[in-house]
């Protein structure tokens, strides 16, 4: 029921529209990201090395063409002075075992596919750092915005307060307190400058900008609701590169293994050769010749290659088994930490913006009042302010963080999470 109300309080409310927020929002910086990052591009090219690989694997060798003047005289070199001299033409081919090529097809096609994903993979977290970082430049903005309207609130009551002081309507304790909380919060500006600085350099480095460049972040952010009940490790085995990828380094390894069975067997050779004669006599009237042959290598080495690599290729397969089911643990441990996060962000941004922050400033407002009439101390004044400011400030974090959150679920799936709307 509560978050059905702060929704439709939110929606309401002279906020950060949708169409706004989309304007705005991280999503276009993700694009140039990944459009502009070297890393990225070096990937892309790799991927595709593969692919004209795997277009061309699985070829035979080439045939071998050969031309012979043999069995000439040593003393002459004539061709018509020995019998079996001749000019012969030779073609030999060699052959590969059955399936072969398909299966080397298929291995590169395996690589490449995982490559493929490695690339997705590494788009996924340079879209979570973009996206990270801009949502926490937009926390840091905020937090300053809201320090620096209550530094000067913290001005105001100052000033008031050394004139009552010089009326003996207040002890110097007063001045001091608000002295003080007027130099944390001018301090604390210096380190909302600072995070602005880094975050704005962070974003810069990621979309390979130079550092003058600067971005636009919105005033004001309504959080944005967690989804409902949904089987998330299923949406991380559909989606997530990382799974995908390791699936295709097992199926590679895999078609690696029965490749290695393949190469085992011997490739013997064909040849055909076409002699031409010229030497005629009564006896031999130097008929051209033909020959026809093959050969087979001897697997004095091949059998012991083909065992080892077949078994190194099965390991390789487990080892990418075994590391997916690590992976998907890890999910599912990352999906749990989100999950509890961004339900816990939502829930403390509901009960700032529900109760706590108007009760607050109700609170303050109160007590200004009967300040100004003497039925307040300054103590409780200065209480109130200084709590108004934390639950601001709190309502900003918890606020940002569910789309941190958003951002921390969509890299851990691989897309984006069902429902979460504003």
């Amino acid at each position: 029921m509560k978050r059905t109300i702060l929704i439709v309080v939110l929606l309401a409310a002279p906020g950060l529209a949708a169409g706004q927020s989309e304007r705005s929002g991280p999503e276009p910086l993700v694009a140039e990201a990944i459009q502009s990052s070297p890393s990225v591009q070096s990937m892309r090219h790799r991927e595709q090395a593969l692919h004209e690989r795997a277009a061309v694997s699985g070829a035979w060798p080439d045939p071998m063409l050969a031309l012979e003047y043999s069995n000439a005289p040593i003393t002459s070199l004539g061709l018509s002075d020995h019998p079996m001299a001749g000019l012969q033409l030779k073609v030999t081919q060699t052959l590969r075992p059955p399936g072969w090529s398909r299966s080397s097809r298929r291995l590169l096609d395996h690589k490449a596919e995982a490559s493929a994903q490695a690339v997705a993979e590494s788009e996924l977290a340079l879209a979570r750092n973009v996206r990270r970082a801009w949502w926490m430049l937009v926390r840091a903005r905020m937090l300053r915005a809201v320090t620096e309207e209550h530094l000067a609130r913290t001005e105001e009551l100052l000033e008031a307060a050394r004139i009552r002081y010089e009326t003996g309507a207040v002890g110097q304790y007063a001045v001091l307190r608000l002295e003080v909380l007027r130099g944390r919060l001018g301090d604390e500006l210096g380190d909302f400058e600072r995070l602005d600085t880094e975050l704005t350099a962070a974003l810069g480095r990621a979309l390979a900008a130079d550092n003058s460049r600067s971005f636009e972040t919105p005033a004001t952010v309504s959080p944005v609701a967690p989804p409902d009940e949904t089987d998330w490790i299923a949406l991380a085995e559909r989606h997530r590169p990382l799974l995908a990828k390791l699936l295709s380094e097992q199926s590679a390894s895999e078609e690696a293994a029965r490749a290695a069975r393949l190469e085992a067997l011997p490739d013997p050779s064909v040849w055909a050769g076409y002699r031409v004669r010229t030497i005629q006599t009564d006896t031999d009237p130097g008929t051209d010749l033909v020959s026809v042959g093959v050969g087979v290598p001897i697997p004095t080495g091949s059998g012991r290659r083909s065992r080892g690599g077949r078994a190194a290729a099965l390991e390789e397969a487990s080892a990418a088994r075994a590391m997916r089911e690590s992976a998907l643990d890890a999910i599912a441990a990352d999906i749990a930490t989100v999950q509890a996060r961004w339900s816990r962000s939502w829930d403390k941004a509901a009960t700032y913006d529900e109760a706590l922050i108007p009760g607050a400033r109700a609170a303050l407002e109160t007590t200004r009042s009967d300040f100004s009439v003497g039925r307040a101390d300054f103590a409780s004044l200065f209480e109130a302010e200084v709590a108004l400011l934390d639950l601001e400030r709190a309502r900003i974090v918890a606020a940002v963080d569910t789309h941190i959150q958003r951002a921390e679920a969509t890299a851990v799936l691989g897309t984006q999470p069902p429902g979460g709307t504003p």
